[in-house]
């Protein structure tokens, strides 16, 4: 799951294994569901540099100095393109002990300096998606382990996520999204104005009903 950490949406779910070749899939639908310029990604100590590189990147083709075989084309990395990861140590019980970052790919001073712009995420964590997956995992039963209601087949399971994510985007709101709209309210005016991920990035200006997003196509985020 990706999750933009200013608005809390989900931007892209990914149904697969915690393997290499899923999360290279898991990548390209990020980047085409977007405008295609790399963010800032961070994840726990997962393999995301490799995939990452292979996704955001050009290849160059060096100059041909006029003698033996022409050389071979060359990686470039894109410049934008800036990774950290939250590494987690545990005990045999299995509970954390020691929680510790890096940078992978990118400039520190660069991104210190997005950091310290952000809006809410000021720091290199994990923290929203994180609380995206334990949310899931509490609305949607078929995620619970050792219960009797999982899915007896993977389509029904990824069909009841990816309604349960639009849910959350567009028919959800989230009190850290509220913005202050009547100081002076009294009792029984409206002080706040509540919002939807979907809203806070723009894309809706009202709170959908399960009607109403079960009739409308919503448009993708980053795509105009």
């Amino acid at each position: 799951m990706a999750v933009l950490p200013e608005t809390s949406f989900v931007h892209t779910l990914h149904h697969g294994e915690r393997t290499k070749e899923q999360a290279g899939l898991f990548i390209k639908e990020l980047k085409c569901g977007s405008d295609g310029h790399a963010p800032f990604f961070t994840s726990d100590g997962w393999f995301y540099s490799d995939v990452l590189g292979e996704n955001y990147c050009t290849y160059v083709h060096p100059p041909y100095k006029g003698r033996g075989r022409r050389p071979r084309p060359v990686r470039v990395l894109d410049s934008g393109l800036r990774y950290a990861q939250v590494c987690k140590k545990r005990d045999d019980k299995g509970k954390i002990v020691e929680i510790t970052t890096r940078i992978v790919l990118g400039d520190e001073v660069q991104i210190l300096d997005l950091l310290g712009d952000a809006g809410r995420s000021r720091t290199i964590n994990t923290s929203f998606v994180e609380s995206r997956n334990g949310k899931m995992r509490k609305d949607d039963a078929r995620l619970i382990r050792k219960t009797l209601c999982h899915s007896k087949k993977a389509v029904f399971h990824d069909a009841h996520a990816d309604l349960l994510a639009q849910v959350t985007n567009y028919a959800r709101t989230n009190d850290a999204l509220k913005v202050l709209v009547n100081p002076a309210a009294a009792l029984f005016e409206q002080k706040y104005l509540h919002r939807t991920p979907a809203m806070a990035e723009g894309l809706i200006d009202k709170i959908l009903t399960i009607k109403e997003l079960l009739f409308r196509r919503p448009k993708p985020i980053g795509i105009p």
